[in-house]
């Protein structure tokens, strides 16, 4: 399957990260402000804390979060988290905003971080491209590649439900560019499209008729495919097809039963 790279698009915008510490002021940092030239002594509070080899010691269970670098480590009744180099160790719960709740044990972060709850981010997936199959009141986002053969399958296995089995469910078909120019042509050239004919960009890509697309003429299409990008990185999305189902569980790649995983099933 496709993976998003880490750079592919020149004119893409910065990731939220980036973007907060850019317009963050810089407190307390003036011209004369002298630099320090010892480390500052450790807060007396420390003293309290158990020591990284006590922490270390019988561990019975770690996960690695998702995001970037940090991973979850039960041992005994103690909860902290570690940095990927194990240089920096984080004691306390940690608060997951995406759903709005405590992680304070390995079960918390096994029952949260394999679901996004998507009602809780209120996106508008219209400003993300989303092109729409059925109209029912469970969502479904899938992104996709126009040019990805995985999604190609999927897309198969989506458009051929019959309308009893897709009537529950509104898939919001959410296209990426993740392998070169052909996906980033197709992808620009399906938004531009959904802008006067979106159903006709929706069938185009079901049917992956993509050669027969009119082609996007200046900057058409091209905003949706940026924030579509910037999404998914926030997202975790990593390659494609992902499917986020409506209880917010998460698919990458192809269910090999569509309908049984949509159910909560297995993929």
């Amino acid at each position: 399957m496709p993976t998003i790279p880490a750079s592919r698009f020149a004119w893409a915008p910065p990731t939220l990260a980036v973007a907060v510490a850019l317009s963050l002021p810089l407190v307390g940092l003036g011209a004369d402000t002298p630099v320090p030239r010892a480390p500052t002594p450790a807060p007396a509070f420390l003293d309290d804390q158990p020591a990284i080899g006590e922490l270390m010691q019988g561990i019975d269970g770690l996960r690695r979060l998702p995001v970037q670098g940090v991973s979850i480590v039960q041992s005994g009744d103690k909860t902290f988290f570690v940095s990927a180099n194990g240089r920096y160790v984080f004691l306390g719960p940690a608060i997951d905003l995406w759903h709005g709740e405590r992680i304070a044990s390995l079960a918390d972060a096994d029952r949260l971080m394999g679901r996004i709850d998507i009602s809780r981010l209120k996106l508008d997936l219209n400003d993300l491209g989303a092109l729409d199959v059925g109209d029912g009141s469970r969502e479904v986002l899938v992104f996709v590649d126009p040019a990805c053969a995985h999604c190609a399958t999927l897309l198969e296995q989506l458009d051929g439900l019959s309308p009893a089995q897709r009537a529950p469910y509104r898939f919001r078909l959410i296209p990426l560019a993740l392998l070169g120019a052909p996906s980033l042509a197709a992808a620009v050239n399906l938004n531009c499209l959904a802008e006067t004919d979106r159903p006709a960009a929706t069938q185009a890509l079901l049917t992956h008729r993509l050669a027969a697309l009119p082609p996007a003429q200046e900057r058409c299409g091209q905003g949706a495919l940026q924030r579509a990008l910037v999404t998914a990185h926030l997202l975790g999305v990593t390659s494609v097809p992902f499917l986020i189902a409506p209880d917010g569980r998460l698919q990458t790649g192809v269910p090999t039963d569509l309908l049984a995983w949509l159910a909560g099933g297995q993929a």
